[in-house]
């Protein structure tokens, strides 16, 4: 978990050491820590407002009654489906776009291959697509589509055998196309942020293979009924419930021991996330072999990951998220170490890397751990400013006495400098 200053220094009540961190930081120590959900009303009655599901752009699109009868089907759905059939009328033209209908466009691009890549790369910002299925119905499509995957991680489906299906059966034939992606989500009490994660997580999240492995650390507040009535519900999530509170680190690990996807997710219980959040984050690791871990940007954390933020209620958050995301498309920020509030990996960094150092217990210091192993590895770590995820922030730390969250802080401070042989400065 990130030090409460955001630096590695000792935290101490002396006044000089207060005033330094006013100076440092540039606002009071009570803002440190971000906003307190606990004290912010109407949390119970806030509801989270479902997203569209995956974008489809088919490649070679023709005018067959097959493909345009599956075309409207998914468009029906909720699904935008953009048509690419034609040219665009003049190679410094990255695309040209028509409204077909709700959710149905046609669109035009350059010709050569990577004309064309550039333009449904600037289609794919323009539009806010976020996890795509790539339709390809003309062989000729090939090498952009195999780009796109490599490049923009989007799925790719071959058009022949997808004109014929109904819209249920083509929605989940293309939904078999993207890499699973696993989310670990560790709670402990907090009932109500829970809900709030977890809600927005199923609703929000159009990647279409995702599995949701929520540990709880022995929650006593409802979070156990909570957790198993949600698991009825939706087939994506799974529940491992621990007897007791084993820290932050041990939860993760058993998440990700079970975990089966490619992508792999570690996301506190005190965010909302929005649209296009995992979209962005496994199209930066597809892009980028040597990038080992990557994490979005929000509005509340002690490090260069936090950005100002232009809403104040929930209901807010998606449009704001919308436009600032895609204003920032493909920005990858460098920062000295990731807060585990939400980072993504790719499968064989974990394995790599092997599990969260479980000596630091309940938490603090094991993210800045994990992020020196990565880097010692030679891999590099991101912020990515075009993915954002609300964050309360110390939710659990909040609860914990003033004087046992201090003391926590200095034994895993001292148990860091003993491990990497450096003083936290």
């Amino acid at each position: 978990m990130e030090d409460p200053r955001g630096r590695l220094r000792p935290v101490s009540v002396s006044d000089r050491l207060l005033a330094a961190g006013r100076r440092l930081l540039g606002r009071p120590p009570s803002d440190w820590a971000g906003p307190d959900a606990s004290r912010t009303a109407g949390l119970e009655s806030e509801r989270i407002e479902p997203a569209a599901p995956f974008d489809v752009v088919w490649l070679g699109a023709r005018e067959e009654a097959g493909e345009l009868t599956a075309a409207d089907g998914l468009a029906a759905t909720g699904h935008r489906v953009v048509r690419v059939s034609g040219v665009a009328a003049s190679p410094a033209v990255p695309y040209a776009l028509r409204e077909r209908g709700t959710n149905r466009f046609d669109a035009s691009v350059p010709s050569e291959p990577d004309a064309a890549f550039r333009g449904l790369d600037a289609l794919r910002r323009d539009m806010g697509l976020g996890a795509t299925a790539a339709v390809v119905g003309d062989a000729g499509w090939d090498a952009v589509a195999a780009r796109l995957a490599r490049e923009r991680a989007w799925a790719r489906a071959d058009g022949a055998s997808a004109a014929h299906r109904d819209a249920p059966a083509l929605e989940a034939a293309l939904a078999r196309g993207f890499p699973l992606a696993s989310v670990v989500v560790v709670t402990y009490q907090n009932r109500v942020l829970n809900r709030l994660c977890l809600e927005s997580l199923l609703a929000r999240t159009e990647w279409p293979r995702l599995e949701a492995l929520v540990v709880d650390n022995g929650s006593t507040d409802g979070t156990r009924e909570l957790l198993a009535d949600a698991a009825e519900r939706d087939p994506r999530l799974s529940i491992l419930g621990l007897p007791e509170n084993r820290g932050f680190a041990a939860a993760c690990n058993a998440g990700l021991e079970r975990a089966r996807g490619d992508v792999l997710i570690l996301l506190n219980n005190d965010t909302v996330v929005t649209r296009g959040w995992i979209a962005a984050l496994a199209r930066h690791l597809s892009e980028k072999p040597r990038l080992g871990l990557v994490g979005p940007s929000t509005n509340a954390i002690a490090n260069a990951a936090r950005v100002d933020v232009g809403y104040r209620r929930l209901r807010d958050l998606p449009p704001w998220a919308a436009a600032w995301t895609r204003a920032r498309d493909g920005e990858l920020a460098d920062i000295g170490s990731l807060a585990f509030f939400c980072v993504a990996m790719r499968r064989e960094t974990w394995e790599r890397i092997g599990p969260l150092d479980e000596r630091f217990g309940i938490g603090m210091f094991e993210d800045g751990d994990y992020c020196r192993r990565v880097r010692d590895a030679g891999l590099e770590i991101r912020c990515a400013r075009d993915a954002f995820v609300h964050h309360w922030q110390m939710a659990s730390f909040r609860r914990m006495p003033r004087e046992a969250y201090l003391a926590l802080y200095e034994r895993n401070r001292r148990l860091f400098e003993e491990k990497w042989g450096q003083v936290c400065v």
